[in-house]
């Protein structure tokens, strides 16, 4: 009988190496398409109901139940990663080489620490120790998914999970916009689907459109290239996918996400925009088909804004007090950005505390201009603008930091990686998906919700792994 850890005859290697790890490899192999997948799908459909058993609503929370999930999940995907590592030496040396030389890293990590060194400003440390926590929670889960990523198996199951997600959250969204009343679903006005609320429902689907595109895309080649049933009937379920999301959207008459969408039809072109070595006709074509197929996408989005009566009516209602003065299409926006900007003048290097912005503004509420909206019987909880709440609360700094960490997923397309990723060049929805996710916070808070700061992270770490193959080498 062989003794634990004895020599094999063949490799010369003890019989326990050789087992456990092939063991937990296979498994992982396909452990982690199902846990990235079922993440991706489960992370915006997440809610409570908010009603009692005999039919009374009772809460309308909808951001703490993903905010709790995700969570959850995240330190069940680091727990995962760490016995990855563990029974992996090779990934191991990978992982701690990725720490040290990637420069992304290095910057969430003062980021995070000015971050921490605004709790001292903090007039309500507790927020600002939750929000920290939060931040931390998301830089692991940047780190892993940038290692993940690498691997670009893995970066298909979180984008066919967000593709699934985005189905049923369609599907249910649009329901509610022909008036069925979905028993489990809180009774907000416009089609919120999963996500509460019209805006971060319509942000949702800005954010997630590009991938869904590009996964259409795929099957489509494939379809072109093998003639397979399969792959007709998966494009034509993407592309349903694809139209449910874009009519949602516009039920939804969110602003910002309208201009997102307008922002990243600007990508679409570049399809057409690869590469080309030959004649100078060549290039013309190209230039040609990326101008005509630019022009069709935007009447295209113009004219699902008219078909839709409640985004036809904000569509002319904003440009009716833009005529008037620019001021009046910024709404409430007009008076929370000046306040914030003396905020800031106030305390520009540590800022008022990370997550203190809400109980700091009363202090603030007319020092540029007396805000309307902020009363007795109201209180503004947010900005509506991420960077200047990031730099409120933690001091100019630390938005500085931010700015060069985003910034820097723009500087990394510049890096072309077809080659080691299957000819896919992911450079298209990556840069999409950012410039919708910039433009959003420029108008709304999506870092301050659970789902859309989740997704800001997976837009760095996925960045960061296209990228990381070429800055290794």
């Amino acid at each position: 009988m062989r003794k634990r850890g004895s020599v094999n005859k063949k490799g010369g290697a003890p019989v326990s190496a050789l087992r456990l790890p092939s063991f937990f490899a296979k498994i992982s192999h396909w452990g982690w398409h199902l846990l990235l997948f079922f993440f991706f799908l489960a992370s915006p459909l997440i809610f409570v109901s908010g009603y009692a058993p005999d039919g009374r609503l009772f809460c309308t929370l909808y951001d703490l139940p993903k905010v709790n999930f995700i969570a959850a999940y995240i330190l069940l995907i680091c727990f995962f990663y760490a016995l990855y590592l563990a029974f992996t030496p090779e990934r191991r040396q990978k992982f701690r080489f990725f720490l040290r030389h990637n420069s992304g890293v290095r910057v969430s990590a003062l980021l995070f620490l000015l971050m921490a060194f605004s709790l001292f400003r903090a007039p309500v440390r507790e927020a600002a120790l939750y929000g920290l926590l939060n931040y931390l929670l998301m830089g692991l889960f940047f780190i892993v998914l940038a290692q993940l990523f690498v691997r670009q198996e893995w970066r298909w199951a979180a984008i066919y999970g967000l593709v699934a997600g985005l189905s049923v959250f369609s599907f249910l969204g649009i329901l509610q916009f022909f008036g069925y009343k979905i028993p489990f679903l809180m009774p907000i006005k416009g089609p919120a689907s999963t996500l509460g609320y019209r805006n971060p429902a319509a942000h949702f689907i800005a954010m997630v459109l590009p991938f869904a595109l590009f996964a259409t895309w795929r099957h489509w080649r494939w379809w072109r290239v093998k003639g397979q049933v399969l792959q007709r009937n998966l494009f034509v379920g993407f592309c349903l996918v694809v139209l449910g999301g874009l009519a949602l959207l516009f039920m939804n008459y969110s602003r910002a996400a309208i201009m997102a969408l307008a922002v990243e039809s600007l990508v679409l072109p570049l399809l057409w925009l690869r590469p080309q070595r030959g004649a100078t006709e060549g290039a013309r074509r190209h230039w040609g088909r990326a101008f005509m197929v630019g022009t069709l996408v935007l009447l295209m989005i113009a004219s699902l804004a008219m078909v839709f009566p409640q985004s036809r009516k904000r569509v002319v209602r904003s440009w009716t007090r833009f005529q008037k003065s620019p001021a009046q299409l910024l709404e409430a926006r007009y008076y929370h950005w000046g306040n914030t900007l003396m905020m800031i003048k106030k305390n520009p290097v540590l800022g008022v505390g990370l997550g203190n912005w809400r109980f700091s503004y009363p202090l603030y509420y007319k020092s540029f201009a007396k805000d309307p909206t902020f009363h007795y019987r109201m209180q503004v909880r947010k900005s509506h603008n991420d960077y200047l709440q990031l730099a409120a609360e933690c001091g100019i700094p630390a938005l500085l930091l931010f700015l060069l960490l985003w910034g820097r997923q723009f500087y990394l397309l510049r890096y072309f990686t077809a080659g080691s990723d299957g000819e896919e060049d992911w450079r298209l929805p990556l840069l999409a998906s950012l410039l919708a996710f910039s433009v959003i916070m420029f108008f709304s808070f999506p870092m301050q919700m659970a789902y859309s700061r989740m997704f800001c992270f997976f837009l760095l770490a996925l960045g960061e792994a296209r990228a990381w193959p070429v800055l290794s080498s």
